[in-house]
């Protein structure tokens, strides 16, 4: 009977044991909540902490593309403690942007988002069940932005959506932006009829629209690319739309601008009580045809305002003498850039002091008014147009034009903006140059302010460099093809010089080797117009003796040691390309998804 009665006293005494250990476990965690009350950070109240969770949420909205897991590290919040989790969990906010490629996490995130507004964005992966789901909130949906690829499931579904606002109001609905990869034959088309009264931002590409649309009213940004030849709109039917969204602040247009016949005559001015006034404009952004481009410039008033930004993408047309056709936009396009630049009071610091040209079978043209921009120093290669950098470079032009026209647009581009205000000036690519380059481009007796030159270009380009860069007197530069320098010195005021992936061959030319380069600085120096800082970066042809003597002349040099390309270890490390984890928040373990229109197991 003791033997019997044993295991029934010690399992007796081990459960009274465990519960005085839950018992102690939670007053433990009650002390704990408690001494976490009595810090600051737990002083703030609910609703501020709240807010700063759903702006914390937002950067990372920011930062990662929509179907990449790293979207929901916000989530981490709601592991610090259980105050911070209970405050999560009670802001609708937060949860307003499902995640689409997990149904699962759409449904949940639907479900804690309350009745807050909705925020519809996809990127390649997405499930189209969470899509649909988030559909069904029409009258919650504040903002929608669905790229997608080949028509197919999202083709149908967003053809749903837009049938759906043809008869059913979004209230809520501020911003849309539908955008097709690729052209298409078969077109997301908006619909005339569109119930979206408080609409303020439509961006579309390769979707067509009729121009007489209710969607068009009332935005403040409007942007459209690649329409179908016959939805391209009639100029007055493009004055009349913008007439009704005097707000707007952002007009982007690409191969969306009103057509010209061939052989067009001189673009005539309107009357100025015909054109537009766009008052609140801050970033205009027209790419077409070059006729077109200046038609639609002609008709369009731009604001005297700190903050415009412009940006012409100018292409020859097929029809026309691309020399005639830009002599006839030529007076358009620069009254239109000398509004940008106009000398006012409110636009004294809007002067461009620096210029980046560069061309690879076109031409792209970067005015700023920041001496040395950011986004210029990383890559002089890189032509990307990010917004974010929209304050250092207000004028940004693109001429995709034959190269027998490009000596008659390098020329006429001192004329377009106030060049004698420039301070550096950026040259990389591979255009045909001329005798006289650098003087033509800036202007003669130009370049007085010019102190910093970076030039990554073509041998031409570096030879009509050094001819500029004589002095008029104690040269002991060669003449070259009985050219003379008379005249003011040019760039008087230059002190920095940057010489970037240049040949300094013989071979080509008889003025291009490091001991012209030399000769040219001593010129400079017996002037007493000497450089302070010399780069010298991938240049071939250029030695360490060279190097020594080009000291004895300019103190400051910056040599990479770059003679040739056995001086560079090309290999790669691909370790360092490793795929990342994309299943931190186990957001894939519902099934399968879709990338883009293609099912994927």
């Amino acid at each position: 009977m003791l033997a019997a009665d044993t295991p029934a006293l010690s399992s007796k005494a081990q459960t009274e044991i465990d519960d005085e250990l839950a018992a102690l476990k939670e007053r433990m965690r009650s002390l704990r909540t408690r001494r976490n009350n009595l810090s600051p950070v737990s002083s703030i109240p609910p609703e501020i902490l709240g807010a700063i969770f759903a702006h914390h949420a937002q950067e990372m909205q920011l930062l990662h593309v929509p179907d990449n897991p790293a979207v929901l590290s916000w989530l981490n919040i709601g592991h610090i403690c259980r105050h911070w989790r209970e405050v999560a969990l009670g802001t609708p906010e937060l949860w307003a942007t499902p995640f689409l490629n997990s149904s699962q996490a759409t449904e949940e995130m639907l479900m804690r988002s309350k009745m807050a507004p909705l925020n519809l964005r996809s990127g390649l992966r997405y499930h189209t069940e969470s899509v649909q789901k988030v559909l069904m909130h029409m009258d919650r949906l504040r903002e929608v932005s669905l790229p997608f690829l080949n028509g197919g499931v999202m083709y149908r579904c967003i053809m749903d959506f837009l049938n759906k606002l043809s008869t059913c109001s979004a209230p809520k609905l501020q911003s849309l932006s539908l955008e097709e990869e690729y052209a298409q034959t078969l077109r997301i088309v908006i619909p005339t009829s569109f119930l979206a009264p408080n609409l303020r931002s439509l961006k579309i590409k390769y979707c067509d629209l009729s121009w007489a649309s209710s969607v068009l009213t009332g935005l403040t940004v409007l942007d459209i690319k690649k329409l179908s030849p016959e939805c391209l709109p009639t100029l007055d039917e493009l004055i009349s739309a913008l007439r009704r969204m005097p707000a707007l602040h952002t007009l982007e247009l690409e191969d969306a601008l009103p057509t010209l016949p061939p052989q067009t005559a001189p673009l005539l001015r309107a009357p100025r009580a015909m054109n537009v006034r766009l008052p609140h404009l801050k970033r205009l952004r027209l790419v077409a045809k070059v006729l077109e481009v200046a038609n639609v410039l002609a008709r369009i008033e731009l604001p005297d305002s700190t903050m415009l930004e412009v940006q012409l993408g100018c292409r020859a047309s097929s029809s026309m003498n691309p020399n005639q056709e830009w002599n006839l936009s030529l007076p358009i396009i620069s009254h239109a850039l000398e509004s940008c630049f106009k000398a006012t009071p409110a636009k004294s610091h809007r002067v461009p002091r620096s210029l980046r040209l560069f061309s690879v079978g076109r031409i792209h043209v970067q005015y700023s008014t920041v001496r040395n921009p950011a986004s210029w120093a990383g890559s002089m290669t890189d032509t990307c147009l990010d917004p974010e950098w929209a304050v250092e470079r207000p004028v940004v032009l693109d001429f995709d034009f034959p190269a027998e026209t490009t000596t008659a647009i390098l020329s006429d581009l001192w004329r377009l903006v106030p060049i004698r205000s420039l301070e550096a000036l950026y040259i990389e690519g591979f255009f045909a140059c001329w005798d006289g380059f650098w003087t033509d481009l800036l202007g003669r007796g130009a370049a007085r302010n010019l102190t910093y030159i970076h030039l990554r270009g073509t041998p031409q380009a570096l030879e009509d460099l050094l001819i500029s860069l004589r002095s008029q007197k104690h040269s002991l530069a060669r003449f070259m093809g009985g050219h003379s320098q008379k005249g003011q010195i040019f760039a008087p005021a230059l002190s920095h010089l940057v010489l970037d992936h240049l040949e300094f061959d013989p071979s080509f030319s008889s003025f291009t080797r490091t001991s012209d380069l030399f000769d040219v600085l001593v010129d400079r120096v017996n002037e007493g117009q000497g450089l302070d800082h010399l780069a010298i970066t991938g240049c071939t042809g250029i030695s360490a003796h060279d190097v020594r003597l080009l000291r004895e002349v300019v103190a400051d040099i910056h040599w990479d040691e770059y003679e040739s390309l056995d001086d560079y270890d090309l290999e790669y490390d691909y370790d360092s390309f490793e795929d990342d984890d994309d299943d931190d928040y186990g957001f894939y373990g519902d099934g399968d998804y879709y990338y883009g229109e293609t099912y994927v197991e």
